[in-house]
């Protein structure tokens, strides 16, 4: 049914916590919360407005803040939308479609880093681009509220509870963002049978945990999870196509094991596994000098090659 979360997410829930736990040990001081700036809502593309089977309540308003100037960060995200971003094939062609799922320990959405600057490179190859704004977690209404949050989680460790909690609103709402892709299938010119997933971080947590519910109506078709979770021993009946990505010093990921790579493989079904020497965290539009630059390159290929992209 729609609007039951499938018990099987229960396996992600738990590794959540095992993820970000981590947070206070390795990502300590994380000085760059401290260069965090309130910015006022900027001018967004037009949003088609999700439903919502699993409510939860946050009456703190949306807001925004920046990074640094090319990094922007939406809190307090209690509505959930879907945007189709301008620039994919011709508007009277069938493509196939990308939903872009970014991260931010389910606190906030990198929406440049991981969503626009991403989805500036995917249009050209010839696919329908999606940005999902899923639900955060609830958080204080203010900027200051919003700081400190960013300090307990980056800086001390705190909040794996919250995680926790949060991560199945996260798979609702890409559940419903996939439901909402194939039932407007015609309106947006998408081939509803090439509708793929891809998701960074805790979008990449999102993603897998939308591959491992296998719900039928809201299963992708391709999916791709950079610096996410490769740790798990579940793998979904006739699992889709999957692309991973990681760099070996990943403060979150890196002392994971690979038995979802393995797991997906011994299941029969195609996975593609690049893991880069050095990249760290949160390479999707940063470039970093390392060999984790050219994942974007390797993505596109794979799309070509798995003819999800023309």
């Amino acid at each position: 049914m729609r609007n039951a979360l499938p018990r099987r997410l229960a396996g992600l829930v738990a590794g959540v916590s095992a993820c970000l736990a981590a947070l206070g040990a390795q990502a300590a001081p994380g000085d760059w919360v401290n260069g965090v700036l309130a910015i006022p809502a900027p001018k967004e593309p037009p949003a088609f407005a999700l439903p919502v089977a699993t409510p939860l309540a946050n009456p703190a308003r949306e807001a925004w803040a920046q990074q640094d100037p090319k990094q922007r960060l939406v809190y307090n995200v209690s509505k959930p939308t879907l945007t189709l971003m301008p620039g994919g094939p011709a508007a009277d062609q069938d493509a196939p479609a990308v939903i872009l799922v970014p991260g931010g320990g389910f606190q906030f959405l990198a929406m440049d880093n991981e969503g626009y600057d991403v989805a500036k490179r995917l249009a050209p190859l010839g696919v329908r681009v999606f940005i999902l704004k899923y639900r955060t977690i609830p958080l204080p209404d203010s900027f200051d509220g919003f700081k400190g949050a960013l300090a307990g989680t980056f800086q001390r460790g705190e909040g794996a509870g919250d995680r926790d909690r949060q991560a199945p609103y996260a798979v609702a709402d890409a559940q419903a963002a996939v439901r909402a892709v194939r039932d407007h299938a015609r309106e947006w010119h998408v081939d509803p049978k090439r509708v793929g997933v891809l998701g960074f971080s805790a979008g990449a947590m999102t993603v897998l945990g939308v591959l491992q519910a296998n719900a039928s109506d809201a299963r992708p078709d391709f999916a791709g999870m950079i610096y996410g979770p490769t740790q798990s021993s579940m793998v979904p009946p006739n699992a889709p196509p999957l692309f991973a990505a990681l760099a070996a010093d990943d403060r979150f990921f890196r002392s994971q094991d690979f038995s979802l790579i393995q797991n997906w493989r011994a299941s029969g079904s195609s996975v593609e596994l690049h893991l880069y020497s050095a990249g760290g965290h949160g390479f999707a539009s940063q470039p970093h000098g390392t060999t984790s630059d050219a994942w974007f390159d390797q993505y596109a290929l794979w799309l070509k090659a798995m003819k999800f992209a023309p």
